[in-house]
């Protein structure tokens, strides 16, 4: 009974690990990751005393792999810019003006 709650544990937090890994929320893919990470070893501890083999632990640890490189290469190349406040606002406000000039340029008939 413990075994397979390992395992289930395993595949979970692996799966969501890989899920968390490709949104934007990368960087909270590193619990998921050592959780099924520390599941696929106590697996393995469990599978040498009772010297069985299971697929399981392959699985486990690909994605958790592929987790960890996807964690990892959003860290790297992805960087978060952060614009500058007072640009933006000034953006903000010629695009203000400019819809309020669009919208005065408007005729509308009132033909009704």
């Amino acid at each position: 009974m413990g075994k397979k709650l390992i395992i289930i544990l395993g595949f979970i937090a692996a799966v969501l690990a890989v899920i968390l890994a490709v949104t934007p929320l990368s960087n909270l893919a590193v619990i998921p990751i050592i959780v099924a990470f520390v599941c696929g070893l106590l697996i393995i501890f469990m599978s040498k005393k009772d010297k069985t083999k299971t697929k399981s632990i392959q699985y486990i640890f690909l994605m958790v792999i592929i987790a960890l490189a996807l964690t990892i290469y959003k860290s790297i190349y992805y960087t978060s810019e952060v614009g500058d406040i007072e640009q933006l606002e000034q953006r903000d406000e010629e695009n203000l003006e400019d819809s309020k000039e669009l919208l005065e340029d408007i005729d509308i008939d009132e033909d009704l």
